[in-house]
C-alpha cells in the first residue's frame, strides 16, 4: 500500500488502527484538538508526492476559477443588532483566490488517492470520536485552493464543524494561517475579542507552523481564522478535503457556484 499511497506510514501508522502506535497517534491528535482547536501532522504526505502534486496543480492555476469577494466574518443574524454599522465587527474581509474543483483533479494525483482512501476516513473518525464519510459532491468534495501573490482569505468562521486540509506549496512571504482558538462560545459571542483582532490590537492571534505535506484538522466554527495576504511567490496551494457525519452529502448549488463558478 505504501507504494500506491504516498503517506509516511512509518511516522503515521493509520493503515492499521489496531496497532498501539496508531492508538497513541489518535490520542495525541485528540489532545491537540481539545487544547488548541487544531491538530497538525507535519510530513504526513511524502515530499515526492507533495512536489509532484504541486507541480501538476500549479499548471492548472491560470485557468482556475477566480473567487473574489468581501465577506463579513459572521452571518447577519449572529450579530447583535445594537452593534452600529461602522463597528469593526461588521467589517467585510477580502477573500481572493482561485479554486480547482474535484472533477478537474487527475484521478492518479496523490492528493486524490489520499482523499479516496478509506484508511484516511477511518483515522479521522477515530480522532473525532464519531464516524465520518467522504462527501459525494462531484465538485467540492476535494478542492485545491491557489493564492498567488496578492491572494488572501480574510477573517472568518467556518460553517462546518471541522476542516481537513493539506498544504502543498508555501509562499516565501505571507500566506500564513492565523487563528484565535475558541474566541466565542455558546455563552459568550466574544465581540470585544473579535473587535480587537479586526483592529490589529489583539495579542491572542496565533500562527500555525504549517509546512508543505502537513495534514491539518481544524475546528473553525468557534475559532476565528484567516490566511494572511500572500506577499511573494510561489503560489500558496492547499487541498481542502470534505467529510460529513452523513453518507452521500452534496453541497447546495449556491455553495458549489461560489467555490467553482458552476453547479453539478
Amino acid at each position: 500500500m505504501a507504494a500506491v499511497l504516498p503517506v509516511d506510514l512509518d511516522r503515521y501508522p493509520i493503515d492499521d488502527l489496531e496497532r498501539p502506535a496508531a492508538a497513541e497517534l489518535v490520542a495525541r491528535c485528540r489532545a491537540q484538538l481539545a487544547q488548541d482547536g487544531v491538530c497538525l501532522l507535519p510530513g504526513f504526505l511524502t515530499a515526492e508526492a507533495v512536489a509532484r502534486t504541486a507541480a501538476a496543480v500549479e499548471a492548472e492555476v491560470p485557468d482556475a476559477y477566480r473567487k473574489e469577494r468581501a465577506i463579513v466574518a459572521m452571518d447577519e443574524d449572529e450579530i447583535d443588532p445594537s452593534i452600529p454599522a461602522d463597528d469593526p465587527v461588521r467589517t467585510a474581509h477580502r477573500h481572493s483566490m482561485r479554486t480547482i474543483a474535484y472533477d478537474l483533479i487527475d484521478p492518479s494525483s496523490p492528493i486524490r488517492q489520499l482523499y479516496e482512501w478509506d484508511g484516511l476516513t477511518g483515522f479521522l473518525s477515530a480522532v473525532l470520536g464519531y464516524r465520518v464519510y467522504r462527501c459525494a459532491d462531484p465538485l467540492i468534495s476535494l478542492v485545491i485552493t491557489a493564492m498567488p501573490p496578492g491572494g488572501e482569505q480574510g477573517w472568518h468562521f467556518d460553517d462546518n464543524e471541522f476542516v481537513v486540509s493539506l498544504l502543498l506549496q508555501k509562499p516565501r512571504r505571507g500566506g500564513e494561517f492565523e487563528y484565535v482558538p475558541t474566541i466565542r462560545t455558546d455563552d459568550d459571542p466574544g465581540w470585544e475579542r473579535i473587535r480587537r483582532v479586526f483592529e490589529g490590537a489583539s495579542d491572542e492571534v496565533r500562527v500555525a507552523p504549517i509546512e508543505p505535506g502537513t495534514l491539518a484538522l481544524f475546528r473553525g466554527t468557534r475559532s476565528l481564522h484567516r490566511v494572511s495576504p500572500v506577499e511573494d511567490g510561489p503560489t500558496r496551494l492547499i487541498a481542502l478535503l470534505s467529510f460529513d457525519p452523513e453518507p452521500g452529502m452534496v453541497f447546495p448549488a449556491e455553495v458549489q457556484r461560489n467555490n467553482t463558478g458552476r453547479t453539478s
